[in-house]
Parts: structure tokens; sequence; C-alpha cells
């Protein structure tokens, strides 16, 4: 199978499941449990994204570990989220700890 039919046909699903759900003559309307189960969906796929990240992106084991920007950075970030109602700032935050923890260990 040629790449370019790839391409095509996974674009047709794609725009196909995102069209049935914006599709104003197809009433879909959720149940309030799966709209409140929805919400929890942006923070699952969150915390998929940065453990990994922040305990498994060092590389190393042991007391290295304590030595990562990966940590310290992901402990800034956390801490700037709790303070922070900005998600611009709160990223802005952990990117440039992270700059400066990778500069400076």
């Amino acid at each position: 199978m040629s790449n370019d039919l790839l391409i095509v046909l996974m674009t047709m699903i794609t725009f196909s499941c995102r069209y049935l759900f914006f599709m104003k003559s197809l009433p879909i309307s959720l149940s309030p449990k799966l709209q409140h189960l929805l919400q929890y969906t942006a923070p699952s796929v969150l915390t998929a994204m940065w453990v990994p990240i922040v305990f498994l992106g060092h590389k190393t084991e042991g007391a290295a570990f304590f030595h990562s920007p990966f940590l310290y950075a992901g402990l800034i970030t956390v801490l700037a989220s709790l303070e922070i109602k900005n998600t611009l700032a709160v990223v802005v935050a952990g990117i440039g700890s992270f700059l400066i923890l990778n500069w400076v260990l």
C-alpha cells in the first residue's frame, strides 16, 4: 500500500469521525455522566505525557535521578500550577525552569 493512499485513507477516517460530532442534522447528545467523565480526559492525557518524561527522561538510575532537571522542573511546574491559574504562564515557567536547570545541573 502506498504512502499516498494511506494518507488519503487516514484523512477520510479522521474527517468522518469529527464530522459526525459537528454535523447539525445528526443529534448526538451525551449523557450527563459521560460529560462528567470527559472532564477528566485532558488531565489524564497530560499525565500520560509528563510521567514518562519526568521519571524516565533522564535515562539514569539511582542517585542521579535526584539531580535530574526533569524532576525539579516538573516539581516547579506543579507548584506553579497550584499558584498561577494562567496556563500559558505555567507552561512558560516550566519550560524556563527546565532550561535553566538543564544548564545548571
